[in-house]
């Protein structure tokens, strides 16, 4: 393979799936910078037919309403349920959510679902009488597949943590390791994950907060720059080509995005023409997601372009904005449900 032209290994990357793509990212810095290329996204998700967007999610009059925006297509997915009560907790690249949904007065239920093959799975419920603060879900594997959910709860100022595995399919608290005393995860910032098992939150101390999801084990570090925090304001975690990464506003209509200590690129949202932008995410490392009340899209900062793209109205300054990638291959959402009885839960009635 270390013979072939990056142009053939162009296009043989951008015909594999999911699963064997976040693999390649590991195999060399040359096939990385390929995957994380601005035009590999948009063409493999064509050539593979797999989703690539962000689930906006806003709340209004004490309900949740989210909706998908597609970076392929340029348009909202019309199969998510626009329906009350559902909120998005955490997603991941491999196409799963993890939401909690309003069943009747105060009673709350958690779900893993699948959005592009319309798949819900009822989950245990964690201890919901401590408050979350935070959710992320990790696919361990994929054939046959598993997959990690953490959730981090506030007993005062102390954050515990407790982890499902769809394997074992039940709750474990996380007694040997808890995460540092009177560090707390920030509301609405959703986790970074990255090499697939290290999660990443951003706390209101402006430390990170890390966990191993292999070695359940919990570390907190400082953010991956070296500005000075007078300089910045709407700080967030963000995948800046594999890395974890850093972005913060500098400027009215300027962001910065640092990444080991270094700054790695500078996005000036002038150019977009829009009033008040917000810088959302990275789609790769020359492409941008930029939202603002007049709607939203993708700038390139190589060519300074600017493509906008349709969002609803009261979802385009969202509460949380999370990044979505899906096949759309029926999974098994309930591992121990498969080998039992070899049968999936579709949940259609919402």
């Amino acid at each position: 393979m270390a013979t072939l032209l990056p142009e053939l290994i162009f296009e043989i990357l951008s015909r594999t799936s999911l699963e064997t793509l976040e693999q390649c990212k590991s195999v060399s810095k040359d096939w990385k910078q390929i995957i994380y290329d601005p035009t590999f996204i948009p063409l493999h998700s064509l050539r593979t037919n797999s989703l690539f967007g962000y689930f906006f999610q806003t709340l209004k009059s004490s309900n949740y309403r989210s909706a998908f925006v597609s970076t392929a297509a340029g348009a909202i997915e019309s199969t998510w349920p626009r329906c009350d009560g559902v909120e998005i907790l955490a997603s991941c690249d491999q196409g799963i959510l993890i939401c909690e949904r309003q069943i009747c007065c105060r009673n709350k239920r958690f779900y893993a679902c699948k959005p592009a093959t319309a798949q819900w799975q009822p989950l245990p419920n964690p201890k919901l009488r401590y408050q979350t603060k935070a959710v992320a879900v990790v696919v361990a594997r994929s054939h046959p597949l598993r997959y990690v959910i953490v959730r981090l709860y506030a007993l005062g100022s102390q954050l515990h943590c407790e982890i499902f595995d769809s394997e074992r399919w039940r709750w474990e608290k996380i007694i040997e390791c808890s995460p540092p005393y009177g560090e707390i995860v920030m509301n609405g910032s959703p986790s970074v994950t990255t090499a697939g098992r290290f999660v990443h939150w951003l706390t209101l101390n402006d430390s990170v907060l890390t966990l191993d999801v292999e070695k359940r084990r919990f570390r907190c570090s400082a953010l991956p720059g070296c500005l000075p925090k007078s300089r910045w304001t709407w700080p967030r975690l963000v995948e800046y080509e594999g890395e974890l990464g850093f972005m913060c506003q500098v400027e009215e209509k300027e962001m910065e995005v640092w990444s080991n200590g270094k700054k790695k690129a500078v996005v000036n949202m002038r150019d977009t023409g829009l009033q008040h932008p917000v810088a959302v995410e990275f789609c790769s490392s020359n492409v941008v997601f930029i939202t603002s009340m007049e709607g939203g899209g993708f700038y390139n900062l190589q060519n300074r372009s600017f493509s906008k793209v349709e969002v609803p109205y009261d979802l385009r300054i969202p509460l949380q904005v999370f990044r979505f990638r899906s096949d759309t291959q029926i999974v098994h959402l309930n591992a121990s449900q498969h080998h039992n009885n070899n049968k999936i839960h579709l949940f259609c009635s919402m």
